[in-house]
This record gives structure tokens, sequence and C-alpha cells, in this order.
């Protein structure tokens, strides 16, 4: 359905940083590139993808990393539960626009730094990674 593998952005520069997210969408699979936010709140650590409300958490960066890629799973497998048009209206109510020349392919210019860093204990050592279909 979907196999997304990450890149990690560690002292990455703004464009890299802030490259645009993208989703393509097909009947069976979604694709794309998601920016992912990782950082330490108390005790745990927590991966947020803001753009489509996914979250995880564990004891290191790459547990909470495994957390939300099978978050992000569960959330497209109930997604491809929904017929096409319902799913697009789910899309859409999370922010995502679809493109006028590409119909399937989704943009999505939800760019909340500051928003998503404030909630992190350490806001200086928060990671940005990118999800990128494989």
């Amino acid at each position: 359905m979907s196999n997304f593998e990450i890149k990690r952005y560690v002292n990455a520069d703004e464009s890299e940083r802030l490259a645009i997210q993208r989703l393509k969408l097909t009947k069976k699979s979604i694709e794309g590139n998601l920016r992912v936010f990782t950082g330490q709140q108390g005790d745990y650590y927590v991966s947020i993808i803001p753009t489509l409300n996914v979250s995880g958490y564990g004891l290191t960066d790459e547990i909470s990393m495994e957390s939300v890629l099978e978050n992000l799973q569960t959330l497209f497998e109930d997604l491809f539960e929904l017929d096409e048009v319902q799913r697009r209206k789910e899309l859409i109510k999370l922010g995502w626009k679809f493109e006028k020349i590409f119909p399937k392919r989704l943009s999505n210019s939800f760019v909340d730094e500051d928003g998503v860093l404030k909630n992190f204990d350490f806001p200086e050592k928060v990671v940005v990674s990118t999800l990128q279909a494989a």
C-alpha cells in the first residue's frame, strides 16, 4: 500500500528542512514526501507528522520513528477502506490540496515549525526528517 523510507536531515539547510510535502494517490497506494519532527518530551522521544496529524513515541528516537511509521501505515490502511471521494475529503480536512493540473497529486504548505517545536523539552535538538516513498 505504501512504503516510506526515512531521510534524516541533521543540521540541514533551510531548503532541505522546508522541502515541499507532496502525496500522490493511486487506486491502491500513496506515494510522496512527508516531514517528520522528532524530539524529546519528558523521558520519551516523540515523532510527529503534523500534516497528517500522526505521531509516535518511544524511549529512543529510532523507536519513536518506528512507532510513527506504524501509525502512518494504519492511517493509510484506514483511508483505503474509504471510497475515493471520501478519501479525498479526509485528506482535504487535513489541509491537503489537490493540484489542478495533476488531480491525483496533493500538496500541503503547512509549515508551523514553531508550533511543533515548542512542545519538545529540547527544541534545539529536534531532528527533522523526510519520509519518501521508496
